[in-house]
Formats: C-alpha cells, sequence, structure tokens
C-alpha cells in the first residue's frame, strides 16, 4: 500500500516542465555571463584581485539570495510570487549591468542580478522537493539539473556571438530581453499546500534539526565548490592572457555543459537504486583532475577538457547532492535545508574568487593551485563519514 501511495503522489509532467523551464533561464543568464565577467570586469580596470573580490562579492549576493529561499518559503508569500518577482527583477538588473561605466557599479549591478537568481533557483529547488516522490528525488533532481549544463551550452554560444559581433551593451539588452521567459514560466508552477489535519492549520510547524551528516554533507558542498571557482576564475584570466577571445573563453563553458547534459538525469536515476556516496566521490574526484591538467592548460583543446571533467562534477553533484538532502532531513525542514543547502554553491563561489584572485596576484599560480588541491581532497574525505543512502525501486503494479 505504501509503495502504491508513493507512485500516486509522483510528480506530474506539468509540474515537472514548469520547473524545466523556470530552471533554464536562469542557468543560460549565469552560465552565459560568467566567462566573461572577469573580462568585462578587466575592461574597467580591475587587476586578479579587483576581478576576484567583485566576483566574491556578486556570490555573496546570490548565497545571501538563496539562504533567503528558506524565510520566503515559510512565509505567507510561500514560493510561487516570490519566484516571479525574482524573474521581473532578474531582467531590470541584466538591463543595468550593460550600462555601467565602473567597477564599482557594475559589481552592484551583477550583486543584485546574482541575488535574484539564487532566491530564485533555491524557490525552485524547495517547490521540486516538496512536490517528488521519495523513489523519484533523484529522477526529478538530475531532470533539473540538466538546465545547468543546458544553460552552460546556449548561454556560452548566445553571449560569446553577441560581445563578438556587436559588444557588452547589445548583449546585456539581449540577455534581458530574454529573460522575461523567467517569470512567465513561474506563473505555470503549481504550489500545492501540505496536507495536514485540520486542527494542525493554525499551528506553526517547528523545522526538525538537520542532523550531523546534513552538516558534513554541506561542508563538503562549500570546499568543492570552491575548487571549482577556483578553476572558473584561473580559466578565464589565463585564456584572456594568452590573448584567447569571448567566443574562444565561453566555449569551455560549452564543452563542460555539452559532457554535463546527459549525466544528471543518469546519475540521480542510478543513486535511486545504488547509493548517492559512490556517485557524489566520483564527481568530486573529476574536480580534482580538473584543476590538476588547468595547471598544465596552454591550448584551446585543454580548456575544453578542464571544462568536460568538470562537467561531469556538475551533472553528478547537482543532482545527487539535493536528492541526498532530501533523504537525510524531516520534510518539515525542507524548505530551510534545501535553501541552506543550495546556498553552498554560492559560498564556495564568494570563498574560491576572493582566494584564487588574492593568491594569484600574491602567491602565485603554483600556491593558488597547491590550495584548490587540498580543499578538493578535503571535501572528498568530509563525505567518508556520512551513511550512504541507497535508494529504493518502487514496482509499479
Amino acid at each position: 500500500m505504501s509503495d502504491i501511495a508513493e507512485v500516486e503522489g509522483a510528480m506530474s509532467s506539468r509540474q515537472l516542465t514548469a520547473l524545466f523551464l523556470c530552471s533554464l533561464v536562469p542557468w543560460i543568464a549565469g552560465n552565459g555571463l560568467l566567462p566573461l565577467l572577469p573580462v568585462y570586469a578587466a575592461r574597467l580596470g580591475a587587476d586578479s584581485t579587483v576581478a576576484g573580490l567583485y566576483l566574491a562579492f556578486s556570490y555573496s549576493a546570490l548565497a545571501l539570495g538563496a539562504i533567503s529561499a528558506g524565510w520566503v518559503s515559510a512565509s505567507r508569500y510561500r514560493r510561487k510570487l516570490p519566484l516571479v518577482l525574482a524573474g521581473l527583477a532578474g531582467v531590470a538588473f541584466a538591463s543595468l549591468m550593460g550600462r555601467v561605466d565602473s567597477v564599482w557599479t557594475l559589481t552592484l549591478a551583477t550583486a543584485l542580478l546574482w541575488f535574484s537568481g539564487g532566491l530564485g533557483l533555491a524557490l525552485i529547488g524547495i517547490l521540486a522537493g516538496m512536490s517528488a516522490a521519495e523513489n523519484e528525488r533523484g529522477r526529478i533532481f538530475g531532470i533539473l539539473a540538466l538546465t545547468s549544463g543546458l544553460g552552460a551550452v546556449v548561454g556560452g554560444l548566445g553571449t560569446g556571438w553577441l560581445v563578438k559581433n556587436w559588444g557588452y551593451t547589445t548583449m546585456f539588452s539581449s540577455l534581458a530581453v530574454f529573460m522575461l521567459l523567467w517569470p512567465l514560466t513561474a506563473l505555470l508552477l503549481e504550489e500545492k499546500q501540505d496536507k495536514r489535519p485540520q486542527h494542525q492549520e493554525d499551528a506553526p510547524r517547528k523545522p526538525g534539526p538537520l542532523g550531523r551528516s546534513y552538516f558534513l554533507l554541506s561542508a563538503a558542498s562549500i570546499m568543492m565548490s570552491t575548487t571549482g571557482f577556483f578553476i572558473v576564475l584561473i580559466r578565464s584570466l589565463v585564456m584572456s592572457d594568452l590573448r584567447f577571445g569571448p567566443l574562444e573563453i565561453t566555449s569551455t563553458g560549452v564543452i563542460g555543459g555539452l559532457i554535463s547534459m546527459p549525466l544528471p538525469a543518469l546519475m540521480g536515476w542510478l543513486s535511486d537504486r545504488i547509493d548517492r556516496k559512490t556517485f557524489l566521490t566520483f564527481g568530486y574526484l573529476s574536480v580534482f583532475a580538473a584543476l590538476v591538467l588547468l595547471a598544465f592548460s596552454n591550448a584551446l583543446w585543454h580548456f575544453w577538457l578542464v571544462f568536460a571533467l568538470q562537467g561531469i562534477a556538475t551533472g553528478s553533484t547537482g543532482s545527487i547532492g539535493n536528492a541526498w538532502v532530501t533523504d537525510l532531513i524531516p520534510r518539515e525542514s525542507l524548505g530551510w535545508g534545501l535553501a541552506l543547502y543550495g546556498s553552498t554553491t554560492w559560498i564556495g563561489g564568494v570563498i574560491g574568487f576572493a582566494v584564487s584572485g588574492y593568491a594569484l596576484h600574491n602567491l602565485g599560480v603554483t600556491p593558488t593551485f597547491m590550495i584548490g588541491s587540498l580543499l578538493a581532497l578535503g571535501a572528498i574525505g568530509l563525505l567518508i563519514p556520512i551513511k550512504a543512502k541507497r535508494g529504493r525501486v518502487v514496482t509499479q503494479i
């Protein structure tokens, strides 16, 4: 009977489609912009330290947006309306980025756009976690994680092509128009109320404890994300120094997106049937390998290979991490738990950009790579004490 109930509680195809489309738009915008932002900042006078601090501040806004989703989700406004408003704000801030004339105004505009993105993506994750049945969590988060890879392909090709042919102002204006799709698709989402007995409707539901395993997983995610953003900043600055153009720089993200696109759904589906730890560890190891390879890269195909490995990590960690969190914590804590876990990626961005920018400028290339490698190995070590979650196959009759 419990198995039948779980199958009946599966997410509808309409809800999954709406979540997918709503997630795809900010990922196209973010992944399309990210490779070019250090170069854009350098055009406005930033050195490697300032570029790192600029991106670190922007990602602190992204993390704050993701954390805020936990509070917003628990408020009377819930999730759908804030998601629509975040999309509308993102349109305005993307347009503003093309009209700045200094690093400081660029920093402010980027932080506002990134805050909207962090809030929106976290709300989408919460809606997915609340809507998915237990036996389909890995598959659902895997399908949604496809938007990151697809966003890297579409965004990378689109922004690079626009900048090469018409410049940054036209690129930002075009991106703002495209981002109107975000609030429009958010309107298609269904927001279901939790079913509770009538006498509990007015009683506040207290979140349950998140637990030691949750915090170990979150700490590992921060450390691994920090390493990943070492790779992102180093890639952009090194390729710019080697005289690669905007389209060539963004092409590395395209390659990573192409590699990662088929992986999230497959990894998520397999993690429902085997265990989450195995696949997450594999993803973390691929980030470590990407950083090592980046230290020796000087040709375009080298950077493609680096981001192919980075794509493997993105494909495995995005879906499996969220599914594992949903396994580990009580349902009444899902809003805060998924929002906080979602912020770990962006917290890693803050640390990664700030530390790598400073280290490159003051310590040199070799120490920077050593710091990143130690962080990656430390993240893998934090996964060891966490009990593996073995998925359960539900037989449909």
